[in-house]
């Protein structure tokens, strides 16, 4: 008995689909959570970039919500840099421990 049914895949249920299929979070997906694992003020910066310029800083162990994550400049062994949700900037990934998945700019 054969039991293949042909689907349609298109629009956003492919969409999802693909996206369940591979691990990737969707341009839609609620921002990620993260905490501040830095003994001092992290610097928010911003470009994801040591050079840029500081726009603030983060507390110690203050709760981050996160936009998305690209990889950039090293920052001891870790070359991924998340931008902030809901403000402007940049952080190094070094010293923010991400709780949920963030998706790729």
């Amino acid at each position: 008995m054969r039991m293949l049914r042909r689907i349609a895949w298109s629009g956003p249920a492919a969409v999802a689909a693909v996206a369940l299929f591979t691990g990737t979070a969707l341009a839609t997906s609620s921002p990620a959570d993260g905490l501040v694992v830095s003994h001092t003020g992290l610097k928010v910066r911003a470009r994801a970039n040591t050079g840029a310029q500081v726009v603030g800083t983060l507390d110690p162990w203050q709760k981050v919500k996160l936009a998305c994550q690209t990889e950039s400049v090293w920052v001891e062994g870790n070359d991924i840099w998340y931008r902030l949700h809901g403000r402007p900037g940049w952080v190094s990934a070094r010293y923010v421990h991400n709780y949920t998945i963030v998706p790729w700019c």
